[in-house]
């Protein structure tokens, strides 16, 4: 999928997408990782942050100066008018930047953190979006990834979704070549917490149509929920792994 499809697919998308920080566990883990592990005050981004759904936040809550990395001009523009919304603009620092992950507009060693969801595993070359946001990070810095895992069957389901959508497809790697392109990268694992065991169980006929079962593996407030519990014990199965890593000194 060139840029230009990708771009008119998330510019599609921008007007309805969602802003606000989810109450299931995976949602808020998103958010639970970056407060742990960003300072208040740092110099991040938010690499494919669309609308700015965790940008903003971090500017806010966090005072934050945050880049907002995205290929969809829509996305970015939805970011602006949320910022501009909001009752302090003039202590928020979050800066739109249209770009692609793969090429990142920013000096090496920049940035104190950077983060990055819901977005390499749409990229058959996400090896090099990685190494992108590996090099802007600082020695020292933090780096949050969601990295999507190969052995879930939940794949099934989203690969014919994103086809269907112009997509060439989904791209997870296994547990054992993510710790290795993170060594390769110069980094160390702080965590890596993995999720979706039984999430992959909601695209199965017939269960997929029972909302209780997702109310059951995703248990609202409660962090981890059983889903996340499970995960821990078969991790070779997870749906994907939240990374945070620390960029070692040269």
């Amino acid at each position: 999928m060139n840029t230009t499809n990708s771009q008119k697919h998330f510019d599609s998308q921008a007007a309805n997408y969602e802003t606000e920080i989810g109450e299931e566990f995976p949602q808020w883990l998103k958010w639970y990782l970056i407060k742990k592990h960003v300072q208040a005050g740092s110099r991040v981004a938010d690499i494919g942050g669309a609308n700015g759904r965790h940008a903003i936040d971090a500017a806010q809550e966090l005072s934050c100066e945050v880049v907002c990395v995205d290929l969809s001009e829509g996305m970015l523009r939805q970011l602006s008018k949320r910022a501009n919304r909001t009752d302090h603009f003039h202590q928020v620092s979050a800066y739109p930047v249209l770009a692609k992950a793969q090429e990142i507009p920013l000096r090496d060693n920049c940035l104190d953190a950077a983060w990055c969801y819901a977005t390499l595993l749409l990229m058959p070359d996400q090896k090099v979006a990685i190494s992108e946001i590996v090099r802007i990070v600082k020695p020292g810095g933090t780096i949050i990834l969601d990295i999507g895992n190969i052995w879930n069957l939940g794949w099934i389901y989203w690969r014919r979704f994103y086809r269907k959508r112009g997509f060439p497809g989904i791209f997870p790697l296994s547990l054992r070549d993510s710790r290795i392109l993170i060594q390769e990268l110069g980094c160390e694992i702080v965590e890596n917490i993995p999720t979706g065991f039984l999430s992959q169980l909601l695209y199965l006929p017939l269960l997929d149509k029972m909302t209780t079962l997702r109310q059951k593996i995703h248990e609202q407030g409660k962090y981890p929920d059983i889903d996340g519990h499970l995960s821990s014990k078969v991790p070779v199965f997870a749906n994907r792994y939240y990374f945070v890593l620390k960029k070692k000194d040269a």
